[in-house]
């Protein structure tokens, strides 16, 4: 969908333009780098079309040697129920798997019962502010049980802290800008699964480090996350949660491959997350949602990333939103499906499900680079009080 110039779409253009003058490159040599054409790189220039797929963005950053992020624009909301994460801060700078917190301990079989029952809950529902209470001193607690326990207390804790940090992170830290932190928090999960030596889990780590970083900066995590699904493999075996892990890091591998224009690898891998994901059926507690329905979210996302957005509207039809365990997930099938609808040049529709996306989870909608790019596409495609309304929340006007 092309548009008039306006304000978002001149912000990338000159963004692209000045990472282009700061390297002294002509247009000519950065669309050869890209393997496009002079004439579609003025257009971006000039904001009359949108980068609209990760792929392009990611290449336009490495031809340019600056950041992907930088390119788009680190996200701004006007915000101001943000969580406080101060306790979350403390816990993460002032204490260590080898220097654990001075804190009241509970015993680990009561911390297993929170995660499963008010922590996922609060997850499911995108309550980041119930996250934000219980977590730092969850996080606390498991530290000291890893660090002074033994035999399975301590194997229980570990996992707990690997899925609860990259949970942190992914989901709290990440969603408000916080990215230092989240690194911080996807690192304590990779030394907690060190420490464990389980495969699994080491693969589980490997995808909150993965995962939190932006969108637009996990090229390079995930070009080598399918090995770490090679090494997964052979130990998943009956295990459930295992094999989530390992779905999941298919899917992310799926993501490696299309933003590489791989993309009989990318169906390859995504293919066999589906099959994963019919042996483990939907749970509630599944490992970052893993199942048929969220593997469907997935598959939508990787057509919108070839180019095919037909295909990713069949994917979406045959995902059931209730049948997604979390509010995260259900925003993100709305934001894939604008997505498809932009590339279909249907911007109404797509800003209906940029709306409900919104609706069900504002962080993750309003953070996302592709849902902001859409915003300031259809400021101007579409216009009226709640795409105007929209776009002042995510800070675009």
């Amino acid at each position: 969908m092309s548009r008039p110039v306006d304000d978002g779409a001149r912000r990338i253009g000159e963004n692209v333009r000045a990472a282009r003058r700061a390297r002294g490159i002509s247009l000519e040599a950065v669309a050869g780098l890209v393997g496009r054409s002079k004439g579609w790189l003025s257009k971006i220039e000039n904001g009359k079309i949108r980068l609209d797929k990760r792929s392009d963005i990611i290449a336009l950053a490495e031809a340019l040697e600056v950041s992907a992020t930088d390119l788009i624009d680190a996200p701004v909301q006007r915000n101001t129920t943000a969580p406080p994460i101060g306790r979350l801060r403390k816990i993460l700078l002032s204490s260590s798997l080898d220097d654990p917190p001075d804190i009241p301990l509970r015993p680990v079989e009561i911390l297993q019962a929170e995660w499963n029952g008010r922590i996922l809950a609060s997850w499911r529902a995108s309550d980041r502010a119930e996250l934000a209470r219980l977590i730092p001193g969850f996080v606390g607690e498991l530290h000291v049980h890893a660090t002074t326990g033994s035999g399975p207390d301590r194997e229980t804790a570990l996992r707990l802290l690997i899925w609860a940090c990259g949970a942190a992170g992914s989901d709290v830290l990440k969603a408000y800008g916080h990215l230092d932190l989240a690194w911080i928090a996807a690192d304590r999960a990779e030394r907690a699964a060190r420490l464990l030596g389980e495969e699994p889990w080491l693969g589980a780590a490997a995808f909150a480090m993965a995962h939190c970083r932006r969108s637009l900066d996990m090229a390079r995590a995930f070009r080598t996350i399918g090995q770490t699904a090679d090494r997964v493999e052979p130990h998943i075996g009956d295990d459930r949660q295992a094999q989530e892990i390992y779905g999941m890091l298919r899917l992310s591998a799926a993501l490696g491959c299309q933003i590489r224009g791989d993309h009989a690898g990318a169906d390859d891998c995504a293919e066999e997350a589906e099959r994963i994901a019919a042996r483990t059926g939907e749970h509630l507690d599944a490992w970052q949602w893993f199942g048929p329905a969220n593997v469907g979210v997935w598959r939508a996302a990787l057509a919108v990333e070839a180019g095919e957005p037909g295909r990713a509207l069949e994917h979406a039809s045959r995902v059931a939103p209730e049948a997604l365990p979390s509010q995260i997930r259900r925003a993100s099938l709305r934001i894939e499906k604008a997505r498809a609808y932009a590339l279909l040049d249907r911007p109404r529709q797509a800003a209906v499900e940029l709306r409900q996306a919104e609706k069900l989870d504002a962080p993750r909608t309003h953070s996302d680079p592709f849902a902001r790019e859409l915003v300031a596409d259809l400021l101007g495609a579409v216009g009226g009080r709640d795409i105007r309304g929209l776009a002042w929340r995510m800070n675009l006007i």
